[in-house]
C-alpha cells in the first residue's frame, strides 16, 4: 500500500525502505551532533548558517491538531526552523481536533482557500486527501534532499501512508490502543491463579481475572470498559483470529459474522457481562468513562497514550498501563498520523526542508518530550523524551511495544458514516448476552454493506491495500 517513485541509486529501493529519517539530516535546522535524548525542557537547536546569500523571506503555514499545551510545543518546535539560505517565518494554523481541522479544509477547498503549506493529518482522512488533490507525494521531495532512509519506521506504517506507490505523508504519531489500570483499584501481583506481570502481555482470562478482582474488592467501582466501535472491538477480533473486514480493495462489507471474529466476540462479552465488570448505561449517561476513570470509579480503561497529561494533571492519581489482552495473536489497533505537504504549498522546496526538520530526532524528541505525542520514529519512542523515567505511567514502553502489533485497515472514504451505521448495534452487543453475538454482527456486516458498497467519487488510479483493522 505504501505509494513511491522509483528511486535513484542513493536510495533504498521499494517499500521495504523504511522511512525514519536518521538523525536531522542535511539542514541547518539540525545540529548534526545532536542526539534523540533531549530533555524535556530544551526546545530543538538551530545551528547558525555562514551562507552569504539569503533568498526573500516567506512564511510557511504550519497546521496541527491538539489542546493548547500540545499546540504550544509544536510552536516552539517550529519557530527554530532555521534552513540554510532562507528566512523562513513558521506561522501555526491549530484546531482542537480532527474534525474540526478537516471541517476546515473541506470549506477551504468549496472556497478556493489554500490550506496549510504543511499539516498533520489522520491516515483515516488520507484518501479524501488524495482524492481531492489536497496533498502531493513527499517521496521524491524526500530523495531529492538526500534523506537516508533506515529503520526506525516500522514498515507498516510507512505503507500505510501510501498510495498508487507513493508515500503520501509521512508517518509522524502513532497511537495504539492498550489498557489503562487504576492503581489503587487494581493489584496485578494480588490476582490469583496466573497473575499478569506489569508491562508484560497478558491473555483475555487474565484481563477478565483481574476485572473480577477490582470489582470483589471495590464493589463500588466497574472493572472495565471498552469502547463500544469498531476501534474499541477490533484488538479483540484480531487477536482471537477474526478479521473486520473483508479481504478486497476496496472492501464492501464488514466480517464481524465470520466464525472466528463471533467466536472472539463472544469471549469478549461474556467478561463484560459479568455483573459489576462494566459501566452501565446510565453511568456512561452521567459521566464519560475516562471521568468515572478519573474518579476511582473505573478499574480499566481502553485508551492511546494521548490521555497521559490530563491523567497526570490529577494530584495522587496512580495508573499505569498495560497490553491489549490477547485471545491467541497480539494484536491491537489505533490512529497514525502523518506530516503532509499541501499541493499548493507556497514554496514545495521549503515545505519539504521543514518536514525533515520537523522529524529529526531533536525536533521529534522536544514534541514528544511535553507528554502528548507517541512518535512514529520508533528511535525517538525509546528515547527518554518519550519514554520520560519516573513519571507515570511506569511502564511506558508498553506504547512503543504495542506499535509491533498494531494493524491497519484498508484505505476507505466512509469512516464517518461507517461509523454512524455501526455503533448503535456495536454498543447493544457489549452491553448485552453473549448467546445475541450472532445476530447483532449480522446486523452490524448488513448496515455495512449499505455504506462501504457506496462508490466513492474521485477514486484514486491505484488500489490502496491494508489489513482488516480500523481506526487509523
Amino acid at each position: 500500500m505504501q505509494r513511491r517513485v522509483g528511486r535513484s541509486s542513493r536510495a533504498v529501493s521499494g517499500l521495504a525502505a523504511a522511512v525514519l529519517l536518521a538523525g536531522c539530516v542535511l539542514l541547518a535546522a539540525c545540529d548534526s551532533s545532536s542526539s534523540s535524548g533531549a530533555t524535556p525542557s530544551s526546545p530543538p537547536t538551530s545551528s547558525p548558517t555562514s551562507a552569504p546569500t539569503h533568498l526573500p523571506r516567506q512564511t510557511l503555514t504550519f497546521g496541527v491538531v491538539g489542546p493548547r499545551d500540545e499546540v504550544d510545543a509544536y510552536r516552539q518546535m517550529a519557530s527554530l526552523f532555521a534552513p540554510l539560505n532562507h528566512r523562513v517565518t513558521v506561522e501555526i494554523r491549530s484546531w482542537p481536533n480532527e474534525t474540526a481541522m478537516m471541517a476546515d479544509l473541506r470549506a477551504d477547498l468549496r472556497a478556493g482557500r489554500k490550506p496549510p503549506d504543511v499539516f498533520l493529518a489522520s491516515r483515516r482522512d488520507l484518501l479524501w486527501l488524495n482524492q481531492q488533490q489536497v496533498i502531493q507525494p513527499i517521496d521524491q521531495l524526500l530523495d531529492d534532499r538526500g534523506v537516508d532512509f533506515g529503520d526506525d519506521y516500522p514498515r507498516s506504517t510507512l505503507t500505510s501512508f501510501g498510495l498508487d506507490n507513493r508515500l503520501d505523508c509521512l508517518p509522524y504519531g502513532v497511537e495504539p490502543s492498550v489498557i489503562y489500570y487504576n492503581k489503587r483499584l487494581v493489584k496485578l501481583g494480588q490476582v490469583s491463579d496466573d497473575p499478569p506481570v506489569a508491562g508484560q502481555g497478558w491473555s483475555l482470562d487474565q484481563f477478565a481475572a483481574t476485572a473480577r478482582w477490582a470489582v470483589s474488592r471495590h464493589p463500588h467501582a466497574a472493572g472495565a470498559y471498552l469502547d463500544p466501535t469498531l476501534g474499541g472491538v477490533a484488538p479483540f477480533v484480531l487477536s482471537g483470529g477474526g478479521q473486520v473486514f473483508e479481504v478486497a480493495t476496496p472492501p464492501t462489507t464488514l466480517t464481524l459474522s465470520s466464525d472466528a471474529s463471533q467466536q472472539a466476540l463472544i469471549r469478549t462479552v461474556r467478561v463484560l457481562h459479568r455483573p459489576g465488570i462494566s459501566l452501565t448505561p446510565a453511568q456512561l449517561a452521567e459521566r464519560t468513562p475516562l471521568q468515572w476513570f478519573e474518579s476511582g470509579r473505573l478499574a480499566m480503561l481502553e485508551d492511546s497514550r494521548h490521555i497521559v497529561p490530563e491523567l497526570r494533571n490529577r494530584l495522587g492519581f496512580e495508573f499505569d498501563v498495560m497490553p491489549m489482552p490477547d485471545l491467541g495473536t497480539p494484536a491491537t489497533v489505533g490512529d497514525l498520523t502523518g506530516l503532509c505537504v499541501s499541493s499548493q504549498a507556497s514554496d514545495a522546496g521549503t515545505a519539504a526542508d521543514f518536514l525533515v526538520y520537523a522529524s529529526s530526532a531533536e525536533a521529534l524528541g522536544y514534541v514528544a518530550s511535553q507528554g502528548y505525542l507517541q512518535p512514529a520514529n520508533q528511535a525517538v519512542a525509546l528515547s527518554d523524551d518519550f519514554q520520560q523515567p519516573g513519571r507515570l505511567p511506569q511502564h511506558a514502553s508498553v506504547f512503543t511495544f504495542s506499535v509491533k502489533s498494531m494493524q491497519f485497515p484498508p484505505l476507505i472514504g466512509q469512516w464517518d458514516a461507517l461509523d454512524a451505521a455501526t455503533e448503535p448495534t456495536l454498543e447493544q452487543m457489549l452491553h448485552g448476552r453473549a448467546s445475541q453475538v450472532p445476530p447483532r454482527t449480522r446486523e452490524i456486516d448488513q448496515a455495512s454493506r449499505k455504506v462501504l458498497r457506496v462508490e466513492p467519487s474521485g477514486s484514486p488510479s491505484g488500489s490502496p491495500s491494508g489489513s482488516s483493522q480500523p481506526s487509523g
